[in-house]
């Protein structure tokens, strides 16, 4: 492949997001889903115990001349991390960069600080924001190599449905409680011996 230039993102933060699942002393797993031409590639799984939910991951984009005239836009999509369920969408993100990659174009060098930008929920309206660097290189040649992140979603462990069946079989016990009591009580007794 030809390349004309390279899209950097640095995915800094994430503030005051609304979250899928409201369980006030769990702490969330989240990561970031970027989707720039159709080349879709995710970050790391991170926590977030208080408001900020913090990754420092950068993401290089190598873009052909078509790729430079086409992409107008890269879209973001944070997803919060179910052990027992599908992983949960909490807002999307989309940068418009058609106009970076452009002046980016004529100057060779385009940076953009981290700067803040909206989180659209699916219902239209914004709850948090999404910190984001940009840097477009022009007139650049790369060799294929490893530096670019080409991933899918994190892997999903096996026995994903077990929260689905339970909450259907028996939605009154309140069974995340009797798991947790019997992993404490387990634990506690495998190693004291009376003497």
């Amino acid at each position: 492949m030809e390349t004309r230039g390279v899209l950097e993102l640095l995915l800094v933060n994430a503030e005051d997001l609304k979250h899928a699942h409201h369980h006030p002393r769990r702490s969330k797993r989240h990561y970031v889903t970027i989707d720039c031409g159709g080349k879709i590639v995710s970050s790391k799984i991170t926590q977030g115990r208080d408001k900020k939910i913090w990754w420092n991951e950068k993401f290089t984009f190598p873009l052909s001349d078509t790729e430079c005239k086409e992409l107008a836009k890269v879209t973001l999509t944070i997803m919060e991390i179910d052990k027992f369920a599908e992983d949960t969408p909490v807002g999307e993100t989309k940068v418009h960069v058609g106009e970076i990659i452009s002046e980016g174009g004529e100057q060779e060098f385009l940076q953009v600080k981290p700067a803040p930008y909206n989180v659209v929920l699916e219902d239209g309206t914004y709850k948090g924001v999404l910190k984001l660097g940009i840097k477009f290189i022009s007139s650049v040649r790369l060799p294929p190599s490893k530096d670019c992140v080409r991933w899918s979603a994190p892997a999903r462990q096996p026995g994903v449905g077990y929260g689905l069946f339970l909450n259907f079989a028996c939605p009154s016990i309140p069974w995340r409680r009797l798991f947790f009591f019997c992993s404490r009580s387990s634990g506690g007794q495998s190693g004291n011996k009376d003497l």
